[in-house]
């Protein structure tokens, strides 16, 4: 199910995507950041709204009036799960690049302009940039270490690099990344991590990655993300996705989720007495201990009943269970 509200005859060179689960103020402040670029090519813009129920089709309206002649989009994905969200969106881009933009961050004006100049410096396949978080004022978790948790930071110039990062602020060429009608796994639907696995797929293929130094986005951390329980949560689940992306790819590398396993045990029983001691002296490296460690269980007990659905059916059930409460 999708709704194009407003499309331009020729295709764009770049098709903006921000997926959004429940999130319409922060959609409404991401659609608004790329309204603003600055020195961008010709762009389009796709709101895929992850909620059966349309609940961001209020926003997608006003923003419809906002975007004057700019392109825009508002596509409904009411199978829940952030990589039927991305492959909605993706079928529906018609760019030569595609940009992601994640519904909690928020692009600086010349954000697109650096992404495309780092891409034509770098030659990279896929080029990803700096996210800056910004906290709630009051937390309950150390400040440094949640400031660096969300945030991604890489020092040095525009170059390319071997290590890829989340899909949230990256800039992409499309034909030679999107090579499949879906090419976000579902299998990581709930846990996330469907990037992580189109990634390998790139590398496989040949592909190259690159940085953009100053194409940065603002990240907004919402209260209930900045807890205790949130961080054991998706640690939890990152582990999940560091060994299960060997079982959820298409060539299946049981040796790769074996050898996985031993080493997240290896890494949970390292250190759980490192993190028993910062916890009785409250040291401020505590946060970082903690999260290794249930990154490490995660990466042990990634499969049936230990498996945390972090996104798709399983966060459309809390939510609709809050909304009961």
């Amino acid at each position: 199910m999708f709704i194009v509200i407003k499309v331009a005859s020729e295709a764009p060179i770049i098709s903006v995507i921000i997926p959004t689960f429940h999130r319409p103020d922060g959609a409404l402040a991401a659609v608004r950041s790329i309204l603003g670029q600055e020195g961008a090519p010709s762009l389009e813009i796709i709101l895929v709204d992850n909620d059966a129920n349309q609940s961001c089709k209020p926003i997608a309206d006003q923003l419809a009036l906002e975007a004057g002649q700019t392109p825009f989009t508002y596509a409904v994905e009411p199978a829940a799960g952030v990589a039927n969200a991305r492959n909605k969106a993706v079928s529906l881009a018609r760019g030569t690049f595609v940009a992601f933009l994640d519904d909690d961050e928020v692009a600086k004006p010349n954000w697109l302009a650096n992404l495309v100049r780092a891409q034509e410096e770098s030659g990279a396949d896929v080029v990803f940039g700096p996210i800056e978080a910004r906290l709630p004022a009051k937390h309950n978790v150390p400040h440094t270490y949640f400031q660096n948790f969300f945030s991604r930071r890489l020092d040095g110039p525009t170059r390319l690099i071997d290590i890829p990062y989340g899909c949230g602020n990256c800039f992409l060429r499309r034909a030679t990344v999107f090579t499949k009608a879906e090419p976000f796994n579902p299998a990581a639907n709930e846990t996330g991590g469907e990037d992580d696995i189109l990634w390998r797929e790139v590398v496989a293929s040949g592909g190259t990655f690159g940085w953009a130094h100053d194409a940065w986005v603002y990240e907004d951390v919402p209260p209930s993300r900045a807890t205790w329980a949130y961080l054991t949560k998706r640690a939890f689940a990152f582990g999940h996705n560091t060994t299960g992306q060997w079982y959820n790819r298409a060539d299946k590398d049981y040796i790769r989720m074996v050898i996985s396993m031993f080493k997240g045990g290896a890494q949970a029983l390292a250190l759980a007495p490192l993190v028993a001691l910062l916890w009785i002296v409250r040291h401020e490296r505590l946060a970082w201990a903690y999260d290794k460690m249930w990154r490490g269980l995660g990466k042990v007990f990634w499969f049936g009943p230990f498996r945390v659905g972090f996104y798709g059916a399983a966060a459309q059930k809390k939510q609709l269970a809050m909304q009961k409460a």
